[in-house]
């Protein structure tokens, strides 16, 4: 018997594997704040859809649980984005359980929802994970259909994670189906993506490169990227990849026929792997010692590390690698000197063997279970008992023959998918081609025609386009840079937390803590819609809402604001650039209704409309106005902020071809101001 390394296949949903303690800190934290936050709304479904995550890695079953309270409520509430994450996470956990059909029907649900949200993101990562279902389901070319088309969306959106984890997951198909070239060329293209300081994912790549060739026995190359994932393992002190790299390096060496080198690595792995208690990689690791100690001729070890292997695989779900396990102590019990009723003793490990493979549904188990069987029964004259095993295990022979020509079939047909886009792409370059050709041609006659003059006037002309290309290009760069910098005000921070500080001394900790939930809540959609450049106006909307109750309970609830939207817009399939109206929103707060010190009048409405093909956006508020010399100060800031929208705006106008404008003034009884932004008006379908 000999370990068999397994592919790391990647979730398109954080970057890094964390520890098990992590999770469990992470879990109570959030169990925490939903027994806190007590209202029935969309927050809670957020909530009850991270705690959901959390628990896949731990606990599935409690992860469904929170997944399906997610969907009841976000269904009753009309939360299309929280029903689709919610969809989404019990696809996770479902796949987590091994129970593959479920997940794929909730990860079709899942995709659905994120596609009627608008959330193309989100409509990606679902893709990605639906392919993981059908690769469980060994339905490998839906799997690569998924992972090509989440892989476009995630080059459109400039979202590396998600470009690293469709790479890496092609890889591994194209691994099932013995198709190493291609394998390899999708596990380098993952490994080529930076994405930050050294973490777990690169070094889960590397560990899929050394596979790679592990089954090509190219064995150098394999033990050296073995040895690259686990020196990265231990930089970051991920003690579960410590302990599967060791193991994977072992395997090496043991199939290169270096068993003491690879004893040394198992026995490191196997320490590691008991101080984390996980029983299955425990198991693993004694079975592959036991099976060196046979091949040794040491069979009282051997068997020592068998039994303990068996016992702790019986307390496991993995019926499978059960059956292995005790076919390796029969196969050592056979060789063992001793007792009259040795015979007796192999054949009932192998019946044992034989049952574990048929609970765990491994054609190839059952089949080395029953020629096990068949030789122990030939070698006690048993010769009926004997034929009937044998030819159950030709049978079965024939059955993983069979497969491994539909797998080759398939790789057949995915070769011949990839040439027919091949072709299809030749030939568009080639009309391509063809058409410049022309084009070039019938340009060089008008050209003639045209004389030297109008060479002149081109060239000239030409250097003015590229000039004005380079400046809107940086113009567009140095604008988003400012976004990116300027997206959350420090203000806002420094105060939200001085105001939660301020519960916190008054012992208001209930008002502190419901204070900190949302505020959590507003940055992480900050750090979400950071990725870009477009979003749904309803998960603005959302952004605007929780800053302005933030806001509201910081202030004393000191103000009012009302959001009216016209009926004729549709804010789940309208996009707009995120946080365009928050500078304007801000002012409204901070130098219109902080200064009416002892007023509880205050009132922000927001209004939105559609004309002409623009989004009509309007900020007004009822506050102090430009009354005072302090409001020059003020003046700085907003000057600020109305030349980054009017960059931004600038930009649209560019890209749309279309009028849209920012205006400020004042109401007529000086008080308060009043914001009307125009923006081109674009849809997501």
């Amino acid at each position: 018997m000999k370990k068999i390394l397994i592919p790391v296949l990647f979730l398109v949903t954080y970057c890094n594997r964390v520890s098990a303690q992590a999770v469990q800190k992470e879990i109570h934290s959030l169990t925490l704040q939903l027994q806190k936050h007590t209202g029935q709304d969309t927050a809670r479904v957020m909530l009850l859809n991270d705690l959901a995550y959390a628990y896949y890695v731990v606990n599935p079953d409690k992860g469904l649980e929170q997944a399906k309270a997610a969907a009841a409520l976000a269904s009753s509430l009309s939360y299309t984005r929280g029903l689709a994450i919610a969809f989404s996470r019990m696809s996770v956990n479902y796949w987590a359980k091994g129970q593959d059909w479920l997940a794929m029907q909730t990860s079709e649900k899942a995709i659905r929802y994120y596609k009627l949200s608008g959330n193309l993101l989100g409509y990606a990562k679902a893709l990605n994970n639906r392919a993981l279902n059908h690769y469980a389901l060994e339905n490998y070319i839906a799997a690569i259909h998924d992972h090509e088309e989440a892989l476009a969306i995630f080059k459109k959106l400039n979202f590396p994670l998600g470009i690293q984890n469709s790479y890496n997951n092609m890889g591994v198909v194209f691994l099932a189906l013995n198709d190493y070239p291609r394998a390899l060329d999708n596990f380098l293209k993952a490994s080529r993506i930076k994405r930050g300081p050294v973490n777990t994912a690169q070094a889960d790549l590397l560990v899929n490169i050394g596979l790679v060739y592990k089954n090509m026995k190219t064995y150098p190359k394999a033990l050296s990227y073995q040895q690259q994932a686990l020196k990265i393992y231990q930089s970051v002190g991920d003690q579960q990849g410590i302990a599967n790299s060791l193991g994977n390096i072992a395997t090496v060496y043991d199939l290169s026929h270096k068993d003491r080198q690879a004893l040394v690595f198992y026995k490191q792995a196997l320490t590691i792997n008991r101080t984390i208690g996980n029983k299955a990689h425990i198991a693993s690791d004694l079975t592959n010692i036991g099976v060196l100690y046979h091949d040794a001729g040491d069979f009282s070890r051997a068997e020592q590390y068998l039994k303990e292997a068996v016992a702790l695989y019986s307390e496991t779900t993995d019926k499978n690698d059960l059956s292995e396990a005790l076919l390796a102590l029969a196969a050592n019990e056979e060789k063992r000197p001793g007792t009259r009723d040795r015979a007796g003793l192999v054949e009932r490990l192998q019946k044992a063997s034989l049952q574990a493979a048929e609970a765990g549904g491994s054609p190839l188990r059952k089949s080395e279970a029953l020629e096990a069987l068949s030789n122990t029964y030939e070698k006690a004259g048993r010769f009926q008992l004997a034929l009937d095993a044998y030819k159950k295990h030709i049978l079965l022979q024939d059955t993983i023959f069979n497969k491994a020509k539909d797998q080759e079939i398939l790789r057949k047909q995915l070769e011949f998918d990839f040439e027919q886009k091949e072709l299809v792409t030749k030939a568009e370059i080639q009309r391509q081609k063809m058409v410049r050709q022309a084009v070039v041609a019938g340009s060089l006659v008008l050209l003639v025609m045209l004389g030297g003059g109008f060479l002149l006037y081109k060239r000239k002309q030409d250097a003015v386009n590229r000039k004005k290309a380079a400046e809107y290009k940086a113009t567009v760069a140095e604008t988003e840079l400012k976004v990116l910098r300027s997206q959350m005000n420090p203000h806002f921070i420094f105060n939200s937390l001085n105001a939660i500080n301020d519960y916190i001394a008054k012992n208001d900790k209930e008002t502190a803590q419901q204070y900190l939930v949302e505020f959590a809540e507003l940055m992480r959609q900050t750090l979400e819609n950071s990725h870009f450049s477009e979003i749904p106006l309803a998960d603005d909307l959302d952004f605007i809402r929780q800053y302005l109750q933030v806001e509201a309970r910081r202030l004393k609830n000191t103000f009012a604001f009302e959001i009216n939207i016209d009926p004729d817009i549709d804010t789940e399939n309208t996009l707009i650039p995120p946080l365009l109206l928050q500078p304007f929103i801000e002012n409204s707060i901070w130098h219109g209704m902080a200064p009416k010190v002892g007023s509880a009048d205050g009132l922000i409405t927001i209004s939105l409309n559609k004309k002409d093909g623009l989004l009509i956006c309007t900020v007004e508020d009822n506050g102090v106005g430009k009354v005072t010399d302090a409001r020059q100060q003020t003046a700085k800031k907003r000057s600020f902020g109305l030349e980054l929208t009017e960059s931004r705006l600038a930009i649209l106008n560019g890209k749309k071809q279309a009028g849209g404008q920012l205006q400020i003034s004042e109401n007529l009884n000086g008080k308060g101001t009043k914001v009307e932004l125009s923006v081109p008006l674009k849809m997501a379908f």
